[in-house]
């Protein structure tokens, strides 16, 4: 018994390991290869990656801003949220009134930031609501200048 699971797992590793040397292996011989022409390695489009037939326009190492980093972050917390209220609907009849008692101040502390969150203004996409600007006054070993700074990254 033992002897036929352990050799239907090696038989399943074995079938994974030929899938995985077949799915590497195979590109390269079946591509074509510009490096082996002398006649395409000329070629100013051969070394550069392009998308959709679009030849590419600056760097591809843009930082999107912090709002979407924000955005993500609300998703996986409301996500785990609907996680933890699904996996006690299924449990409600052993749970009874502590369980629903339990939820209700789970489900109030996760509204209660949300409306921090919301008044706080983290929920705006202009990025000048969501903090205030810090404003330097002039101190005596700098410069003297009347004017404020903002010390705002956009």
């Amino acid at each position: 018994m033992v002897d036929d699971a352990i050799w239907q797992i090696c038989i399943y590793g074995l079938c994974v390991g030929v899938v995985i040397a077949v799915m590497l292996g195979l590109p390269p011989l079946l591509g074509e290869r510009h490096w082996k022409k002398p006649e395409r390695r000329s070629e100013s489009a051969t070394a550069v990656p392009y998308e959709c037939g679009i030849q590419p326009t600056g760097s591809g190492q843009v930082r999107p801003p912090v709002q979407y980093y924000l955005i993500a972050m609300f998703f996986v917390i409301f996500d785990v949220e609907a996680a933890y209220l699904y996996a006690w609907a299924v449990a409600v009849p052993e749970t009874g009134w502590l369980g629903f008692i339990e939820v209700s101040i789970f489900v109030a502390i996760l509204l209660s930031s949300l409306a921090y969150l919301w008044l706080t203004g983290a929920l705006d996409w202009n990025t000048q609501s969501q903090r205030p600007s810090v404003r330097h006054r002039w101190t005596p070993h700098t410069t003297e200048s009347k004017e404020f700074y903002n010390d705002r990254v956009a």
